[in-house]
């Protein structure tokens, strides 16, 4: 009995000491494991997604800063010349004008005009803009190694305002004093061209009113479109003028009877000059100091003032003719042929057996022949006899068809109305002056 204790408290013993070893390696295990786990129980590896996460949308390149020059084309410079001056190398140059030359031929640039250069940090040219005139620009843009280039419309905001004013020195300075520009004047004499001349019968005291498109850009007025009713009282008589466009695309002014404001000739075929002498058969010569008829009107403008024709006709005779001078003479229709003497120059391309139309520019006031300083001698015939041109009668050129009476008769409503709401120039500013022998000054 006493040999068999021992064994089985050794058995006991073994028994412990595994229970101990195997409690030891799960401890140990459990440290091992704490220890390989990060601090942050976020950063813990995860098993692989087969989900594939989408890549973030490519951002644009930031563009590359640029210089805007500004300026107009100098006097007699060429486009070389201009960008040269801007430091762009030939080869660009080159590279431009091949690159536009289907849409615009850029040796046609006027002095004067706006343009706008666009150039990289890095010297090259981005974008070259340029006004070519009132209703389109160029626009050259740099497209991948070349540049692309296009005509491009100017998108005006186009405003129906109306303008009234008494005439006090003459029709250039009243616009004037409204802040209206020059080219309103010319407009509204060509619409009176055929029934008021503005060398002669302007007084003091005539007033007008009218509605006119004008174009803004970037609220800033740059041009005036058309004048769409006028009404101009010129020594007591109401002169009306209605703008109308019929079905077929024919503009013209009328009046308010419906009746064409043109006639087959022009009271005058020079704008805003004034009379230096009449139509007369016993003048005083100034040159040769005889008393002789003179069978036209002088019109005193200074040398260059463009010449038009009166009429449609064709050249009879283009040159000089002993104390005319330069001389053209065209023959229209109905017996009629007008003469324009003493010219500085003829306008290009018209020679003998040329057709022209009514305003067609066929010379250039001067002083050449007997004459004692720039004016246009101006003369009409009719039938073989020489006709005083200020007291030609003439009808209607274009009557209005009747199909198209109704149209303009709403048309005319509309602006009479609109004309009427206008105020008026203050009353004491449309009396005429008393002042005897008083003319205005059209001279411009």
């Amino acid at each position: 009995m006493a040999q068999q204790r021992p064994q089985g408290l050794a058995s006991r013993l073994n028994e412990r000491l595994e229970s101990v070893v195997i409690v030891s390696a799960i401890v140990g295990l459990s440290l091992a494991w704490l220890w390989l786990l990060p601090d942050d129980p976020s950063a813990a590896p995860r098993q692989p997604s087969s989900h594939q996460i989408p890549p973030a949308p490519d951002r644009p390149p930031t563009p590359p800063p640029l210089k805007v020059i500004e300026g107009k084309v100098p006097r007699n410079a060429t486009f070389g010349q201009l960008m040269s001056a801007h430091g762009f190398s030939p080869e660009l140059v080159y590279q431009v004008v091949r690159a536009t030359r289907p849409v615009y031929n850029l040796a046609r640039l006027r002095a004067g005009n706006r343009f706008e250069l666009e150039r990289l940090a890095d010297g090259r040219l981005n974008a070259f803009r340029y006004h070519v005139d009132s209703e389109k620009y160029l626009s050259v843009d740099r497209s991948k190694d070349d540049y692309r280039a296009q005509l491009i419309p100017i998108e005006y905001e186009k405003r129906e305002l109306p303008v009234v004013g008494t005439i006090e020195s003459s029709l250039f300075g009243t616009l004037s004093d409204l802040q209206e520009k020059d080219q309103l004047a010319l407009d509204m004499a060509e619409i009176f061209s055929w029934d008021i001349d503005f060398n002669t019968e302007i007084q003091r005291g005539d007033h007008f009113r009218l509605m006119v498109e004008k174009l803004y850009l970037e609220n800033r007025m740059v041009r005036y479109g058309d004048i769409l009713a006028v009404e101009f009282h010129n020594a007591g008589k109401l002169y009306t003028g209605y703008r109308f466009e019929d079905p077929e695309g024919e503009v013209g002014y009328f009046n308010e009877r419906g009746r064409s404001l043109k006639r087959d000739f022009l009271r005058s075929p020079v704008k805003f000059s004034r009379i230096s002498s009449r139509f007369s058969y016993r003048r005083l010569h100034p040159i040769l100091r005889k008393r002789r008829p003179h069978l036209g009107v002088d019109y005193a403008a200074p040398t260059g003032t463009r010449v038009v024709a009166a009429g449609n006709g064709r050249v009879r005779y283009r040159g000089w003719k002993g104390g005319y001078g330069n001389l053209v003479e065209i023959r229209h229709g109905n017996g009629f042929t007008t003469y324009y003497a003493h010219l500085s120059g003829f306008a290009r391309g018209l020679r003998r057996g040329s057709k022209v139309i009514q305003g067609q520019v066929i010379g250039y006031v001067g002083s050449t022949g007997l004459s004692t300083g720039p004016h246009l001698d101006y003369r009409v015939r009719r039938n073989g006899v020489f006709v005083n041109p200020l007291t030609l009668k003439m009808k209607p050129s274009k009557p209005l068809k009747p199909e198209y009476r109704s149209a303009f008769r709403q048309v005319k409503l509309k602006w009479r109305q609109q004309l009427a709401a206008i105020a008026p120039p203050p009353e004491q500013t449309r009396q005429a002056s008393t002042a005897h022998g008083y003319e205005a000054d059209f001279i411009y």
